[in-house]
């Protein structure tokens, strides 16, 4: 499903792109954004893959997981209704966020379930049969 090895300290082209490019933009983050596209790990079992994300403060209700094609897409919406009233600073924003995984061949899309709990995603992608590796006798 996935090749290579990704960690926090690998930039994607774009990135490297944005700070060569627009290095002034990052001063101007607001620090926001594993919401808008949510932090996540990805393992590997012998029978599955299991991608893990956080959604602090998003309700199961708001969060929409769907396969199109190859691109498994988790999209959903933050929606943090805070009274105004005596609001000195406000940094818990309402707003839309979605993070897409392109899958292989290997990945049974009939079989891909998904769980919410405590603000933490875990979608389950099982390996086909075929997939799963298994011990060949020698005649």
């Amino acid at each position: 499903m996935f090749l290579t090895k990704w960690t926090p300290k690998r930039d994607t082209f774009w990135d490297a792109v944005e700070r060569e490019f627009f290095p002034i933009a990052r001063f101007f983050e607001d620090g926001n954004e594993s919401i808008r596209r949510p932090l996540a790990n990805i393992n590997e079992t012998e029978t599955s893959y299991v991608v893990t994300m956080e959604m602090p403060g998003v309700s199961k209700k708001n969060v929409e997981v769907s396969l199109e094609g190859d691109m498994l897409t988790v999209s959903g919406e933050r929606m943090e209704k805070l009274e105004d009233k005596g609001l000195l600073r406000k940094e818990i924003r309402e707003e839309k966020f979605s993070r897409s995984f392109r899958l292989d061949a290997s990945v049974d899309r009939d079989a891909i379930k998904a769980k919410m709990d405590n603000g933490v995603l875990t979608v389950t992608l099982p390996k086909k049969a075929e997939s799963v590796g298994h011990k060949i006798s020698i005649d």
